[in-house]
């Protein structure tokens, strides 16, 4: 799961470099910013569910509840992230803010691709 959240901050910051390049500053704000609202959740989630599953390797019990209220978390903090990003920075070009929101969320069906 770490290497998805990888790719995820790896493919936020190209994107970001061409919004940087072909739309200015702001439209890169904009791209890092709704990539980082849900890739930022997506790496604690990744590090809070690795460090349950050698917790649960070591004892041999599986851990459910923990795995949704986890991802609960996880959602509740991505949309407390979108908003505080609007409110924070309300001139954002909402554009490229989507379109970096749609690469970090897509980001996880390319790392099928590259499972060794």
């Amino acid at each position: 799961m770490l290497k998805a959240v990888m790719l995820q901050l790896s493919l936020i910051l190209v994107i970001t470099g061409c919004a940087l390049l072909f739309g200015g500053t702001l439209a890169g704000l904009s791209v890092l910013l709704g990539g980082l609202s849900y890739a930022l959740p997506s790496l604690l989630f990744a590090l809070r569910l690795n460090r349950l599953t050698k917790v649960a390797s070591a004892s041999g019990n599986a851990y459910p509840l923990e795995f949704f209220f986890g991802e609960a978390i996880k959602i509740l903090s991505t949309i407390g992230l979108l908003a505080l990003s609007l409110y924070l920075v309300p001139d954002l070009m909402w554009g490229w803010f989507v379109g970096g929101l749609a690469a970090a969320l897509q980001a996880g069906f390319f790392a099928f691709l590259l499972k060794h």
